[in-house]
């Protein structure tokens, strides 16, 4: 290999893990950008100011009386008017059946109870969904009272409590309430699933944009003095040179785009989960992670795969890369492929990381064994087979903790699928892989895609589905 070789292969692997860097931090600075916008109050009480609209529920009612008709609460029969002296003046003590007053048909409290688990609505978006014109039914006050924050179906039909609190409903009246409560919940879920749609896209494509711009700048830089290089040594013309570096940029924008707004998407999707295990994974930040270690060792994989190299110029290579990079983010990609639940898959894919650090410690102790090798080559490997021994006792009590803290119903499960996930891959079993990875899916709820290798496969090809 000559001088120019190594400056090119040690140059370009500088650049993708500073590409790979630049994405990352343009990541963390998205996911927290959406975790603030999208923060909302744990609790409806209190809070109340954040999504009930006085000038929403005041126009519905001027609406409804602006063309001077009579009009009539469409769940007891009684004549409203719209201003309390009004109404005192003409029904004295009976007053409240008469004020007219705007009532949210799906009670704000429901409205935002349901709304909890959905991580891309504002309170904004809740608001403007809860006050809109397919929410808002204008009743009379002794109704509104009554009802507070019950359903519609909940109050009508509780004979007892309208009988305590004289509310004199019509059948028709009734039914009529049950219907509207019923076109409310529809209109809602309507409009709050395109809020949610909207939000994640604009999102997705805003932390997309900027990890192209980071990306593609810090890529501009570097192909740009890489390629400077190759024209002062007259290995390009100007022309290609530039050509090259646009080029490059582009590729790392693209990769940048993808990732981004991929990444952040995860991010607040996961936040609102309510297992504690996943919430720490997702916070420490493991998706963006595997980003750097994916871009660092790809082209080595890539020659061993297609057999440019053996597998002792794969290990060793790699060990020049980093053998705790390509363990910590193939594994856990690969992992995260095997078992479709954000997240949980990243961390069995560490378990994984540690059999085949485990594998590869013994392998390159046997090479010390079978060769005799130059002194500095063997101090090398000694080097990487510590590092890989410690990789693996670190993973494994990492994935030790993980159990310990957050899945210790399932703990007898996890043991059973990961020991045979061990073995396979001492065996080389990719049939016994699938199976316990399946173990801890159904365990977990997930949706099983495939049973055997070629499933597998077919799964991966079918561009149809999305594989996270």
């Amino acid at each position: 290999m000559g001088a120019e070789d190594g400056f090119d292969e040690r140059w370009d692997g500088g650049e993708k893990i500073a590409t790979g860097y630049a994405i990352n931090e343009s990541v963390k600075i998205s996911a927290q950008k959406a975790a603030a916008k999208y923060a909302r109050p744990d609790s409806y009480t209190g809070n109340r100011f954040l999504y009930d609209s006085g000038s929403a529920k005041r126009q519905a009612k001027e609406n409804l009386f602006q063309d001077g008709g009579k009009v009539v609460d469409p769940y007891t029969g009684k004549e409203l008017v719209l201003t309390k002296k009004e109404a005192k003046m003409r029904y004295g003590e009976d007053w409240q059946r008469h004020l007219a007053e705007s009532d949210h048909i799906e009670p704000l409290e429901r409205i935002v109870d349901g709304a909890k688990g959905n991580p891309w609505l504002t309170s904004e978006d809740i608001n403007q969904s809860a006050n809109s014109k397919d929410n808002l039914s204008v009743t009379s006050r002794k109704f509104n009272n009554a009802k507070r924050s019950r359903t519609n179906e909940e109050f009508v039909t509780d004979e007892e409590y309208l009988a305590g609190r004289e509310i004199q409903l019509t059948q028709e009246g009734k039914e009529a309430a049950i219907r509207d409560a019923e076109n409310a919940r529809k209109k809602i879920k309507q409009q709050l699933g395109k809020a949610s749609i909207k939000n994640a896209v604009e999102t997705g494509h805003k932390a997309g944009m900027d990890a192209a711009k980071n990306a593609g700048g810090i890529t501009a830089t570097m192909s740009f003095i890489r390629n400077a290089y190759a024209v002062m040594n007259g290995e390009k013309d100007a022309a290609d040179a530039v050509k090259d570096t646009l080029l490059d940029t582009g590729k790392a924008a693209a990769t940048g785009y993808v990732m981004g707004n991929g990444l952040v998407t995860v991010s607040q999707t996961l936040s609102n989960t309510s297992s504690k295990f996943i919430q720490a994974l997702n916070k420490s930040n493991i998706p963006g992670k595997v980003i750097t270690a994916v871009m660092a060792t790809g082209s080595t994989l890539k020659r061993y795969g297609t057999g440019e190299i053996t597998t002792e110029e794969c290990l060793i290579e790699l060990g020049e890369s980093g053998l705790g990079m390509v363990t910590t983010g193939y594994s856990m990609a690969v992992g995260q492929a095997l078992i479709p639940i954000p997240v949980v898959g990243l961390a069995v894919g560490a378990f994984v990381g540690s059999v085949l650090a485990s594998r590869c410690y013994h392998q390159l102790i046997d090479s010390l064994k079978m060769k005799e090798l130059e002194h500095q080559e063997r101090l090398r490997i000694m080097d990487e087979c510590n590092m890989a021994a410690e990789q693996a006792r670190a993973f494994r009590n990492e994935l030790e903790t993980y159990l310990e803290r957050y899945f210790w119903e399932y703990r007898d499960c996890f043991d059973s699928a990961l020991s045979e996930i061990h073995h396979a891959c001492l065996t080389g079993d990719a049939e016994s892989i699938i199976d316990g990875a399946n173990q801890i899916t159904r365990k977990l709820g997930g949706k099983i895609h495939y049973e055997t290798v070629d499933e597998f496969k077919d799964f991966l090809d079918d561009d149809a589905v999305f594989v996270l």
